[in-house]
């Protein structure tokens, strides 16, 4: 081998190893998305699995009442459309619809089982749930005649994991804005790794959020 094909053949090993190697980091940074994307355990949860836990005595006193479950908005920056996850993203815990629509078919649940009767929305101005909330200080549409003094109740997610909730309710009457208060709901870490006892712990999560909002005394008297 003359000292020309010797020169060519040490740049053609140069080029291979430089392309392994980059190949290498490729197929690292691949994994490491993967793992980032696809780990963890994904933990399905649907509404209509949703059963109340508490005993309907506990609120007794809101029982036949009338509610308008208005507007639910998902304003939680740490979940996604229609999932929320841990603190450390290990688990996943994915809604069949999207997480606004999951809260306010599961209170819809919760309010029935404590002998609230909840009106359609269209009684609202045909308002529906998935719509963005009012705000404070801002009334919303008149309501028809016949539901003079029916409360309209809005939810608004603002951060959401499977240990705290945080949000917002407001409580409207009469056209007017009646309560506005921001709560926190806490649960202990999770024990388990099972699926279906996480589930469980998801709808649970819900039940502790909606005790939280009824046994708040300014909102007792608002409702």
């Amino acid at each position: 081998m003359n000292d020309q094909e010797q020169g060519w053949s040490i740049k053609i090993k140069k080029r291979f190893r430089q392309t392994g190697i980059r190949a290498c980091l490729f197929g690292v940074v691949l994994f490491t998305l993967g793992c980032a994307a696809g780990g963890g355990i994904k933990v399905p949860i649907q509404q209509d699995k949703y059963l109340p836990a508490f005993k309907s005595s506990e609120f007794g006193r809101f029982k036949g009442k009338k509610v308008i479950l208005d507007a639910f908005t998902n304003s939680a920056g740490n979940t996604k459309s229609g999932a929320y996850y841990s603190p450390d993203k290990n688990l996943t815990y994915e809604a069949s619809v999207q997480l606004e629509s999951y809260f306010w078919y599961c209170f819809k649940k919760a309010f029935q089982h404590i002998g609230v009767n909840v009106l359609d929305p269209q009684y609202a101005g045909g308002r529906p749930y998935h719509y963005g909330y009012w705000g404070w200080g801002v009334p919303p549409p008149s309501q028809p005649r016949g539901l003079t003094g029916v409360t309209e109740f809005q939810l608004v997610l603002t951060s959401l994991t499977d240990q705290e909730c945080k949000f917002q309710v407001s409580l409207f009457k009469n056209g007017e804005s009646r309560f506005q208060k921001d709560f926190t709901a806490t649960m202990t870490p999770a024990q388990t790794q099972d699926v279906r006892d996480l589930e469980k712990r998801a709808y649970r999560m819900v039940d502790v959020v909606f005790a939280a909002i009824m046994k708040d005394r300014d909102f007792q008297k608002a409702f």
